[in-house]
């Protein structure tokens, strides 16, 4: 199909600014005047910069070795799940409520109020892959390099934290040097992390900070004429064919100039689709058919194809998640009855109920009944309800994608399983924007979010979302993810 070109702005160039996109390596100034170097841009324009200079000390994490309630915690295998928290600002945020005011730990001397804030791992191993970038624009913005010389093997003291906990006693840090303590040598494009106590080590301290999209602006004390009559500093056209727009500006002196610029119709136009799909069931979306042996396996599916549509060819690419069914074995012993979700069971074996998970697909809990007082029909004792046991461990399958614009009835809400909010006690759910803004909390286990901000569905955002629950004896439980609003 050939590209629609929606929205045109063009611009004089001597008299007006022009909003570019940033990149990685470029200058940014914030309101207040601080700046930083570009390391990462979102497809929107949006992104993050690191700080020209590292706070003043080396500093510990914490005052204290206490775990931070409001933070998820990492297990010490944590290399891959550290390395994809990017929640740097949120996280900030959390650790100086915690801890209240103070420029004795790192994530408190920070100039948190202008918007610089303590990277999380994320941030951090996504500052590494750049620095053949960062480091000579740090140079010539007056900055100061990070640090990645090893001269006296002090490795620990050139770790960088960051704002990501592992427990009360451990958050994680990253260095961009090599470690010959433990022989690592740095050949991968996230540098190498630390778990590091959080009070008696003090390391370095790098703030990043979030920046929105630059906007195009345009004088308003300009008049405007272009070559298609409008008079308007910016204007909507859908052209079918290259085409040529031309502005005369002129101002109030009757100084004139022009400018123009060639919109060219782009054939080839490729379109990428999210989506997910039941374990073993057919998928017919998108232009795309497979059949239930192709969906069989658990995992991601890329499929890529051609379509034609007015003399034009598009490339179109699918990645399809295979989601697993939901599968639960419970043992469990009674008196002469058991009421299992409504359900009276009188004898003794092995019975099995159904539900429907978040994605549609069926969620199955097996359990094995024995009675103690022999089973059979008849009046009796009360009958005994299930518990979750000690042994038990509940398991949360929660979609990464959910697709409230498709019309199509289907994925539409973020929402837990039916089948594991019986045994769910005590829950709050908090989503966050990628500026750590809470868009949605609820402590309603049977919340079900579509995606709306103020009433409004925001096409193709990643949220990060933060879950803390316990179950119905008692148990503690975080979880943290992101979910993808398509």
């Amino acid at each position: 199909m050939k590209k629609q070109i929606l929205y045109i702005l063009l611009q004089f160039a001597i008299l007006l600014g022009f909003g570019q996109a940033y990149h990685v390596g470029d200058l940014y100034t914030a309101e207040d005047g601080s700046q930083g170097i570009v390391f990462f841009v979102h497809a929107d324009g949006s992104g993050w910069a690191v700080a020209l200079h590292d706070e003043e000390n080396q500093l510990p994490w914490s005052p204290t070795e206490v775990d931070v309630p409001a933070l998820p915690n990492y297990s010490s295998t944590f290399a891959q799940a550290l390395l994809a928290d990017t929640s740097g600002y949120t996280n900030t945020q959390q650790i100086r409520n915690f801890y209240g005011p103070g420029s004795h730990y790192a994530a408190g001397a920070v100039d948190f109020e202008h918007g610089w804030y303590l990277p999380a791992m994320g941030q951090l191993a996504m500052i590494y892959a750049q620095l053949p970038l960062i480091q000579p624009a740090l140079l010539a913005s007056g900055g100061t390099p990070l640090a990645t010389d090893n001269p006296t093997f002090e490795f620990y003291g050139l770790s960088y934290w960051s704002s990501t906990e592992v427990s009360s006693q451990f958050a994680g840090s990253l260095s961009f040097v090599n470690d010959p303590v433990n022989n690592i040598i740095l050949t991968n494009a996230t540098g190498t992390p630390h778990l590091q106590n959080k009070q008696s080590q003090p390391l370095l301290v790098r703030a990043v900070c979030s920046f929105p999209p630059r906007e195009n602006v345009y004088d308003s004390t300009l008049t405007y004429l272009w070559n298609t009559g409008s008079t308007e500093p910016h204007f909507h056209d859908v052209p079918l064919q290259n085409t040529t727009y031309t502005v005369t500006v002129s101002n109030a002196y009757g100084c004139t100039n022009s400018a123009s610029a060639e919109v060219t119709v782009i054939d080839n136009n490729p379109q990428t689709f999210y989506d997910t799909v039941c374990q073993g069931s057919t998928y017919n979306h998108h232009g795309f058919t497979l059949n239930a042996q192709e969906t069989a396996e658990v995992g991601e599916i890329v499929r890529t194809q051609t379509l034609s549509a007015v003399g034009c060819e598009s490339e179109i690419t699918l990645f399809l998640t295979v989601v697993p069914h939901d599968i639960v074995y419970l043992e469990q012993t009674a008196t002469d009855s058991l009421v299992w979700n409504g359900v009276t069971y009188t004898e003794d074996g092995t019975y099995t109920q159904y539900f429907n998970n978040q994605y549609g697909c069926d969620s199955t809990v097996i359990l094995t009944l024995t009675l103690e007082g022999g089973g059979g029909p008849g009046p009796g004792p009360e009958p005994d309800t299930i518990p979750f046991g000690e042994g038990d461990t509940l398991m949360l399958y929660l979609p990464n994608a959910i697709t409230p614009t498709r019309n199509d009835g289907l994925n539409d809400y973020f929402s837990l399983p039916e089948g594991c909010k019986s045994l769910i006690s005590i829950f709050e759910i908090k989503i966050y924007n990628r500026w750590g803004t809470m868009v949605y909390h609820a402590t309603d286990k049977n919340f079900r979010w579509d995606g709306r901000i103020n009433g409004t569905i925001y096409f193709n955002v990643v949220y990060n979302y933060m879950i803390f629950f316990e179950d119905i004896i008692g148990r503690p439980y975080i979880l943290s993810g992101t979910i993808t609003v398509l």
